[in-house]
């Protein structure tokens, strides 16, 4: 039996008949790669298939008054995503009083599947009480290239019912996925926040009981002599630049740094990625990883990138 199996484009649809529609999907030359002969011997055979939209669609109720939305959620150090409770519902419980009523809209989102799969992956994704099953083994399998018919039969479930179960998982993560993806990038760019300035008074206060008077004049000496945006030139040297993601990318791709730590040679792997079309989901799979191991050891590696070139390229 041939197989194939690749990402690409549905470009146009054609209803030639009530029995007959066509279908012309466009694939990357990336993604037939070792499989061309194999999708050439199917030429005018018969085959059975389906099409998985690589964008996840799914609704956001929001204030209708403000246009913020309704639930919001916050990430912890460990990259674990807990709903927030909303300000006006926590000052209403604070104050006795009966909860806010709100006008509420859903507003359509997007969000690229391989970002809910790669939360899932990660085992950081809820349960639901009603959909007991196992969603990271029913991913994980579906990225390596089971179909559906195949995992819903292995569970005792009609493959439609299966999509639509898979589908409506897949919405009901999305926004925590989208929040987790946000928190992951900012990882490399973190830089430790600065200490707060004394409110009036309480500078005079701790400098008394941890200073002398003649360090005291010191200190508010120094304090004079700040430029006026706040920045201390005897501090402001230590602090750690931002570095963006591009930047990042290219020195990576440059200078090809490598960890004893993190011994995958990410630098091959991300040229992959960039200039063969591969997904990271490809690539954990040609490794023998999954993507969610991956985008962990992805992004331990850009934070010990960043940490060099803040070191002027010393390991």
């Amino acid at each position: 039996m041939s197989y194939i199996n690749f990402k690409g484009t549905v470009k146009k649809i054609n209803l030639k008949s009530s029995e007959e529609t066509e279908i012309t999907i466009s694939i990357p030359a990336s993604e037939l790669d070792g499989q061309y002969n194999t999708l050439q011997s199917m030429l005018e055979l018969k085959v059975i298939g389906g099409l998985d939209s690589q964008i996840v669609t799914y609704k956001v109720l929001k204030n209708a008054r403000t246009g913020k939305p309704i639930t919001k959620y916050t990430v912890d150090d460990g990259g674990v995503v807990s709903v927030a409770k909303p300000e006006g519902e926590q000052l209403s419980m604070d104050l006795g009083l009966p909860p806010e009523k709100v006008e509420v809209k859903a507003d359509p989102e997007q969000i690229d599947l391989e970002i809910i799969q790669e939360f899932i992956l990660s085992g950081l994704a809820p349960r639901f009480d009603d959909m007991q099953y196992d969603f990271v083994e029913i991913t994980e399998r579906l990225a390596g290239g089971d179909t559906y018919l195949k995992i819903a039969a292995d569970i005792g479930m009609g493959v439609g019912v299966f999509v639509v179960m898979v589908d409506e998982y897949r919405k009901r993560v999305a926004p925590m996925a989208a929040k987790w993806d946000e928190w992951r990038k900012g990882q490399v760019n973190t830089v430790p926040p600065k200490d707060e300035e004394p409110v009036n008074g309480q500078q005079e206060e701790q400098e008394g009981a941890n200073t002398d008077s003649s360090e005291q004049t010191e200190e508010n000496e120094s304090e004079d002599n700040k430029p006026e945006d706040g920045s201390n030139p005897d501090t402001d040297t230590n602090s750690e630049p931002v570095i963006n993601n591009e930047e990042l990318e290219e020195y990576i791709l440059k200078v090809r740094p490598n960890f004893d730590d993190i011994p995958l040679d990410f630098p091959t792997l991300l040229h992959q990625r960039r200039e063969e079309g591969k997904t990271w989901m490809q690539i954990a799979k040609s490794i023998g990883l999954t993507s969610g191991q991956i985008t962990t050891k992805w992004t331990a590696y850009k934070k010990m990138v960043a940490k060099q070139m803040r070191s002027g390229g010393a390991a």
